[in-house]
């Protein structure tokens, strides 16, 4: 039985962060902010307004970024520090393990720079906030603003002759993902049960996949992925007869780059779709 249930809205989740970054646009002086990486974009665009993203991750104009379109015509950045150091930031938000040979000469130059953890759940997502809200000078207690959008409720359990539907997790290339992933925490938060049970990012063979016998299946990056050899969602027809026999969701690729802010709307979207299976 699960503990906790996140219960989300998308609309009070936006709000709250735009807010934020409304306030923290009329506090602080013009800010110049470089997001480094996908992961690193959707936080920044989620908590800053247009005028304060100086540049974005150079696969910010992909399918697969949450950058809004007002967004896509900035510049385009990595983790290189001849690049950052011509766009003259104010601040770097390297995505996780990014930014090794940069920092030292970042902080020489006096530019500050946020890394953001890798993380696989809720929690992780709300640390990254937390982090990068104290590192933009704003109070802790904005923070608040964004808890708005979840409310952690306890778990009813399965009463008598009810069954948690059993959820199956399918990218482009066949891969899924069991516990210990941030795709399990959306599936646990909308009130699914992951049928995978092998902890980790994995590919099952076709077989295996074919075998299970999910409730709802959820797709990702079918259509707004990288273009690869291996697709076996998109190319074995055993496994497209299979995702065709069962009620399917697509969550955009775009809002799980990493555990960030798109993670509430991909649960939200999970659960109104095993709202329907009733």
């Amino acid at each position: 039985m699960r503990a906790l249930v996140l219960i989300f809205s998308p609309f009070l989740f936006n709000m709250g962060l735009t807010a934020c970054g409304a306030d923290m646009a009329k506090d602080t002086a013009q800010m110049r902010v470089v997001s480094t990486s996908l992961c690193g974009d959707t936080y920044v665009v989620s908590m800053l307004g247009d005028a304060d993203v100086l540049a974005l991750s150079w696969q910010s104009g992909d399918n697969i970024s949450a950058a809004p379109e007002s967004f896509k015509d900035k510049p385009k950045a990595s983790d290189d520090i001849e690049s950052l150091l011509a766009l003259n930031p104010t601040l770097v938000v390297f995505g996780p393990d990014e930014g090794g040979a940069a920092k030292p000469i970042l902080d020489k130059r006096g530019i500050e720079h946020v890394s953001l953890k890798w993380g696989e759940s809720f929690e992780s997502v709300e640390v990254n906030t937390q982090m990068l809200l104290s590192t933009l000078r704003s109070s802790v207690n904005k923070l608040e603003s964004v808890s708005l959008s979840r409310q952690a409720q306890k778990d009813p359990g399965s009463s008598p002759g009810i069954q948690v539907p059993s959820v199956l997790y399918l990218s482009a290339s066949g891969g899924t993902a069991g516990p210990g992933t941030y795709v399990d925490a959306a599936i646990s938060a909308a009130g699914g049960s992951n049928i995978i049970t092998t902890p980790g990012w994995h590919t099952p063979s076709i077989e295996s996949l074919v075998g299970l016998e999910p409730d709802l299946i959820v797709t990702s990056f079918f259509k707004d992925g990288y273009s690869s050899v291996n697709e076996a969602g998109l190319r074995n027809k055993v496994l497209q007869d299979k995702i065709k026999s069962v009620p399917r969701v697509n969550v955009p690729g775009k809002l799980w780059p990493c555990a960030g802010p798109g993670l509430y709307e991909a649960s939200g979207i999970i659960k109104r779709a095993i709202e329907e299976l009733e």
